[in-house]
């Protein structure tokens, strides 16, 4: 991953997948199966607050970032809510028991498990905005913090999950990628390391995404979540999306490239399900239309990122449009990348070397 050199892979065969179902991944092939935004991802709410998903940089290393921001949302959830989870994950880091709230609304999102799940997986399940002391939740600007544990503990289980994070993130990415590269090395990164399978949070009451970050395993929700978390922890706009159907249940990701949107499905190219060290591009950078194609239709989708008391705010959000300019990987295999011509190299579906310019 540290190399500027084309980086190799082994070529294992032609095994294409399945592009979306309710079931688990298969092995076996069928049919084929994307809104602007920056480099920069910063926003200035006025000023005088300023939050940011760009990623702090620090000698060459990338840092945990406890404010990740969608610039994809930033219309829809109102800045008043974001100043408020970000007080109360700054609180939380800290050992306090309040943080400052502006409103019962944002506090009632900032503390919501859907909202911590996606922003601060490790704090999901742990932290509730219901009293469990006969105290008032919300009053006069202050939001009181309830933890199932004590402060010490999340501290602890807070501290190591970030060192997680920043570990996977200067592992496999180099400080100066550009999105493109951050994207395809994050997916590198699930595919090799996450396995498909059912998990039980419930044993240890940890949110799902947690549990699942913490066993490397879990089903298309879970692998969709965290592939999303690690990108906007790298930088990239990129949330959780799905279509949630009787007869079509299934999430993946999306992803905004150089202003630009894309689906990938994270969940149909894991290695340990394919028994191969190959990376299968199937399901990489997808457009609408091979999305769609691939057996998910682009109808009614939610996007796990916002609470479901909040489902009138998805009638403005367009999760349908994005770009088919990597349609072109469909059944290939990737090969690596030459990071200063900016050159991804790829074999087709009969094994034939190709290139393609990410520039």
């Amino acid at each position: 991953m540290k190399s500027k050199k084309i980086i190799g892979m082994i070529l294992a065969g032609a095994i294409l997948l399945t592009g979306c179902n309710s079931g688990q991944p298969a092995n076996t092939s069928v049919s084929e199966t994307e809104s602007s935004v920056t480099s920069d991802t910063s926003i200035v709410f006025d000023d005088e607050t300023e939050a940011t998903s760009e990623t702090t940089k620090i000698e060459g290393r990338y840092e945990f970032n406890p404010h990740i921001y969608s610039k994809k949302l930033g219309d829809i959830i109102p800045k008043e809510h974001y100043e408020a989870l970000y007080n109360l994950i700054d609180a939380l880091r800290e050992g306090k028991d309040t943080f400052a709230c502006s409103s019962e609304a944002a506090y009632k999102w900032a503390t919501d498990d859907g909202t911590l799940n996606n922003f601060l997986p490790a704090a999901c399940m742990k932290v509730s905005g219901k009293s469990n002391d006969g105290s008032t939740p919300f009053e006069n600007g202050v939001g009181r913090i309830y933890l199932n544990m004590s402060s010490e503990e999340f501290i602890k289980r807070e501290t190591q999950f970030e060192k997680d994070v920043e570990e996977i993130l200067n592992t496999w990415l180099e400080y100066d990628d550009n999105e493109f590269e951050k994207v395809i090395k994050l997916y590198d990164y699930m595919e090799t390391t996450f396995t498909y399978g059912d998990i039980m949070p419930s044993e240890t009451g940890d949110g799902s995404d947690y549990y699942a970050f913490q066993k490397k395993m879990g089903v298309c929700d879970h692998i969709a979540s965290l592939y999303a978390y690690l990108l906007m922890q790298a930088g990239v706009d990129a949330m959780n999306i799905g279509i949630f159907e009787p007869d079509m249940c299934h999430a993946w990701t999306y992803v905004v490239v150089d202003g630009k949107s894309y689906h990938v499905d994270a969940t149909w190219a894991l290695k340990k399900s394919l028994s191969t060290n190959d990376l299968y591009l199937d399901y990489f950078m997808m457009s609408a239309d091979r999305r769609e194609a691939s057996g998910c239709l682009l109808n009614d989708i939610t996007a796990q990122i916002l609470p479901g008391f909040w489902a009138s705010k998805y009638e403005n959000l367009d999760l349908k449009t994005a770009d088919n300019r990597y349609d072109v990987l469909r059944y290939c295999t990737y090969k690596g990348l030459d990071e200063v011509n900016k050159i991804l190299y790829y074999t087709d579906a009969n094994g034939n070397p190709k290139e393609l310019s990410y520039a």
